[in-house]
């Protein structure tokens, strides 16, 4: 038994290491693509692109399903990446339960005014510490809407594997989507909670941690259903200087 999980996630962590198919996740995350579109935007060999299909498919990451356009011809399969997680490590961890286990003792604990006001404050925290961190490591004086893009958009939430996708820039707003929810099995569970109270205080403490006039809107939410988040960031004329 044990042997069987060890190989299975041989196989997982020997498909991740390929360049070329992390590009393919990254591809499908926004969006399903048929081999011929992924082809295009990879500029590959639709031969090369089934072969990395085949490997993602056979490690449980992606799906495929037939669509067919319209009139006769055989219908056209198209991939996507399958909404649950798969863990890659061996022994099996149990955080997830004991993160949980510990908001649900919490809301039992204090009750659910107080309980939320707890988690709320956690969230403030972890929107201010991950600021400060990207401030100390790239020396970061003042914030601004290129620096949030750069750093926070393209350099955070990417090392993290959120799968951002930048979708709109212009005067002091920006728009953007995470494709792939950090705590997605907690937030189906309980969007309430990790979405409407951790989420939203995460952003609150990012926007006092830039001592901005910045206002944070999530539009789409995963957690209650949405095939992504999407949030809009909207800077005073100070924030969207430099």
């Amino acid at each position: 038994m044990s042997g069987h999980v060890l190989s299975e996630d041989t196989s997982i962590y020997r498909t991740l290491a390929s360049p070329s198919r992390m590009q393919i996740l990254r591809l499908l995350y926004r969006k399903p693509l048929s081999v011929e579109q992924l082809a295009d935007k990879l500029s590959l060999q639709p031969i090369t692109i089934r072969h990395h299909l085949q490997d993602l498919l056979e490690s449980g990451i992606i799906e495929y399903y037939e669509e067919r356009s319209g009139g006769a011809g055989r219908p056209r399969a198209y991939y996507r990446v399958i909404k649950t997680t798969t863990t890659t490590s061996f022994p099996k961890r149990q955080y997830q339960f004991l993160s949980e286990y510990l908001i649900n003792s919490v809301l039992k604990v204090f009750g659910k005014t107080k309980g939320e006001a707890f988690l709320k404050n956690i969230g403030m925290k972890m929107g201010e510490t991950a600021i400060r961190k990207l401030e100390a490591e790239h020396d970061i004086k003042n914030w601004s809407l290129k620096a949030y893009e750069d750093y926070f958009i393209r350099g955070y939430l990417e090392k993290e594997g959120a799968e951002p996708e930048v979708v709109e820039t212009s005067g002091n707003k920006i728009v953007y989507r995470v494709h792939n929810c950090l705590f997605s099995e907690l937030s189906t569970k309980m969007p309430n909670i990790i979405c409407d109270v951790l989420h939203e205080s995460f952003h609150e403490g990012i926007s006092k941690a830039m001592n901005k006039d910045l206002k944070m809107s999530r539009i789409t939410c995963m957690g209650h259903g949405d095939p992504y988040c999407e949030h809009v960031c909207a800077w005073s004329s100070k924030g969207k200087e430099n």
